[in-house]
């Protein structure tokens, strides 16, 4: 959705859950299948969402009061806990977060960011880079990498990368076996 947001505009309140039925994340929107979209696009927790629960409200301010409430009394894995100074009642605009609310927001995008190049690094594993080709064309370090490929699977998903490090048995065999078939060409 793009444009500026209509506070009376029909919004649901949606929930994620991972085949046990944990609650992964509660969430709000006016187009649920944008918004999942944009989660499975930068969400490391993406990968294990098994179900999700829609319910509409008329209105955003409802919304948004029905979120904080779900998020403070059902404690979703993935959401960061949502405080009462945050809930603007009615829907009135930004009026200006607290210092706290900007701190937190800032440690959200960091962890953001470095999902975004979890995810990225996943892609390139899945694709068949090593990690020192990973490493070297990110331009980070080998140990970033693996400690992305960790990130992963703390956030719900499998690696490839952090499956495959170079000290398992595996990916020193698969490397041994590249390096026999250079040689015999």
């Amino acid at each position: 959705m793009t444009g500026p947001i209509d506070p009376r505009r029909l919004t649901t309140v949606y929930r994620l859950y991972d085949k046990a039925g944990q609650l992964l994340y509660v969430g709000t929107t006016a187009s649920p299948e944008d918004r999942w979209g944009q989660h499975a696009r930068e969400k490391l927790w993406w990968s294990s969402v098994a179900r999700a629960a829609v319910e509409w409200h008329p209105d955003r301010t409802e919304a948004l009061a029905a979120e904080r409430a779900a998020i403070q009394s059902e404690g979703p894995l993935h959401n960061d806990k949502a405080t009462l100074d945050e809930v603007v009642i009615p829907y009135q605009g930004n009026r200006g977060p607290s210092t706290e609310t900007k701190l937190r927001r800032a440690g959200t995008e960091h962890r953001k960011a470095l999902d975004r190049l979890a995810v990225a690094v996943e892609r390139a594993a899945v694709s068949g880079l090593t990690v020192p080709e990973i490493a070297e064309h990110a331009g980070i370090e080998e140990d970033d990498v693996l400690f992305l490929g960790r990130r992963i699977n703390h956030g719900g998903g499998e690696s490839v990368v952090a499956k495959h490090t170079p000290y398992s048995r595996e990916w020193a065999r698969k490397i041994a076996d590249r390096i026999d078939a250079d040689r015999q060409k």
